[in-house]
């Protein structure tokens, strides 16, 4: 079974071990949430790829299909909930489209019409107010 170190583009973090983890990253995301001005990160979503930027990958654990969201944080502003971005409908969705290679990310991807784009994550708002 693997620990992360695999992934599109860059690779997932690890959920435990030495060093950087998905848990570490959780944790810290969500201190630094409820110590700001703002808050931006919601209970329940687990980072699982750093693109860089301070932008995650995140996987939604509270959905019953695991819904991937994007974490933007240039998009924020004064609004933490305008992060965030439905990336795919489930890990498994999101894991097949980094297999194809059909994601968003790649470098090639805004020549290509078919590419999904990630869209405004609706329930933001109310679950990083629970």
């Amino acid at each position: 079974m693997a620990n992360g170190g695999y992934g599109p583009d860059h690779q997932l973090l690890p959920l435990v071990g030495p060093g950087r983890t998905a848990l570490i990253e959780y944790r810290s995301e969500r201190s630094a949430s409820a110590e700001g001005g703002t808050p931006y990160w919601p209970a329940g979503v687990l980072p699982i790829l750093d693109w860089g930027c301070g932008m995650y990958a995140a996987v939604d654990c509270l959905s019953e299909t695991a819904a991937v969201l994007l974490f933007e944080p240039n998009a924020m502003a004064d609004d933490g909930a305008a992060a965030w971005f439905v990336d795919a409908g489930s890990l498994a969705e999101w894991l097949e489209t980094w297999l194809t290679g059909t994601g968003w990310y790649r470098e090639d991807a805004d020549e290509d019409e078919d590419v999904a784009e990630p869209t405004p994550w609706e329930m933001a708002a109310s679950r990083i107010a629970e």
